[in-house]
């Protein structure tokens, strides 16, 4: 076994170094491990407190003004296991860089895995969305800024993915700026184009997935709605506790057919800052999630309006857009490119990961299985787990990560595609 193992512990130290130079994504999210015994009991997935928003109120004598305080949550999940599960016979294990390639190869695809599951996510539930003919890089990446700049949102560490075809068009006007001379070696190979461009740190990332879209099927809203936020709850009489999700809302809509999950659309009302509900001129977009129904959509985030008269004032705190939407709006695609390759912001802090565990010294006690375990620098963790039976004279081995992705703010992210 000493041999097995050292052969073992060269390909996992490959798999790590690989690994941790690609992650580009991933290191631009909130990374957390909830406890271990709480995720189970909780079937993997664990309700977590959103920002609070609080009213100012005006004058001196606040009489029975009393508010109370609205707790959003949403839930965060942990996936299953990415693996690479590999059996081979004593002969294989005697040259030492077979193994340490195959350890490279796997690294990097765990991690090509994972940027590619973050890329998905925010293509599929970021609400943002701009098309740009823009020239200048600089333009063309500042639209964004702008957008999340008017949401008023929190601000953490903002990051922009290029795909590769947009990163060549625009790399002569970004490569001339003072942002990006004198960038060491290192930071080039990790994908890193600029910091610092329009406040985005920007990358460059051959994983960007295409959004599939087209010329809107324009259906219409069947109702006159009225959202609010809500917080969990517990029924009095039964103790049942309610958790409710903060981002989403179901539109009841003429027909949904025509419409893609991850379509971006508008609904003919306008984004209000969150901070100061300044209406800012500009039409809110959503992303469909789901279609529940051929009647209905289901959107990231809730549009909670301004003006609705049924909203208290804390309620109103958490408006986002600037009016109800009315029985006959229109639905509108606009992201009317048949398909097309997509660039990615984000703010960092509206992207989490959520990290997993195994209990690792219980399964060391398994017979004739050792295990090894790394912490990442990003905080997740990568095992190897493996084994050797001497009647075949196999050597197994199983390589994996373990966590699950959540788009805990789409209001924060988002598609910017070149037309």
């Amino acid at each position: 076994m000493a041999n097995s193992g050292k052969i073992a512990e060269v390909l996992f130290e490959n798999a790590l170094d690989t690994y941790e130079d690609q992650t580009m994504m991933v290191d631009k999210t909130q990374v957390f491990e909830p406890e271990g015994g709480t995720m189970q009991n909780a079937g993997n997935v664990i309700w977590r407190p959103y920002d609070q928003h609080a009213p100012v109120l005006d004058g001196w004598d606040l009489t029975g003004q009393e508010q109370g305080i609205i707790e959003t949550t949403y839930p965060a999940f942990l996936g299953t296991p990415k693996n690479d599960f590999v059996q081979q016979r004593a002969d294989d294990l005697r040259d030492t860089t077979f193994w340490q390639r195959r350890g490279a190869a796997s690294g990097r695809q765990q991690a090509n895995e994972l940027n590619k599951a973050l890329a998905n996510l925010v293509k599929t539930t970021g609400s943002l969305h701009y098309r740009s003919n823009a020239t200048s890089g600089f333009d063309f990446i500042s639209e964004a800024q702008t957008i999340l700049n008017e949401r008023q949102g929190t601000h953490t560490e903002r990051c922009f993915v290029m795909n590769d075809r947009d990163s060549q068009f625009y790399a002569q006007d970004l490569a001339g700026r003072q942002t990006v001379q004198g960038r060491p070696e290192e930071v080039w190979k990790k994908g890193m184009i600029a910091n610092n461009v329009a406040e985005f740190d920007v990358y460059t990332g051959s994983f960007l997935p295409t959004l599939a879209g087209g010329a809107s099927p324009d259906t219409t809203v069947t109702a006159n709605l009225s959202f609010k936020p809500e917080g969990g709850s517990v029924d009095p009489a039964t103790s049942v506790v309610t958790n409710v999700d903060h981002r989403e809302a179901v539109i009841p809509v003429a027909a949904s057919g025509s419409y893609n999950v991850g379509d971006k659309v508008t609904l003919g009302v306008n984004a209000v800052g969150l901070a100061d509900k300044t209406d800012t001129g500009q039409l809110m977009t959503f992303t469909i999630v789901a279609k529940p129904s051929a009647t209905s959509i289901k959107v990231y985030p809730k549009p909670i309006a301004l003006d609705d008269g049924a909203l208290t004032e804390t309620e109103k705190a958490y408006a986002n857009v600037d009016t109800t939407i009315v029985s006959g709006s229109t639905v509108a695609r606009v992201n009317t490119d048949a398909s097309v390759k997509t660039n990615l912001f984000w703010d960092k802090d509206s992207i989490e990961v959520v990290g997993g565990t195994i209990p690792a010294d219980l399964m060391k006690q398994y017979d004739g299985m050792e295990v090894i375990r790394e912490t990442l620098p990003n905080g997740l963790n990568m095992y190897m787990i493996y084994d050797a039976n001497m009647v075949n004279m196999n050597l197994r081995y199983r390589l994996f990560t373990w966590y699950g992705l959540t788009n805990k703010d789409p209001s924060r992210n988002g598609v910017a595609v070149r037309f």
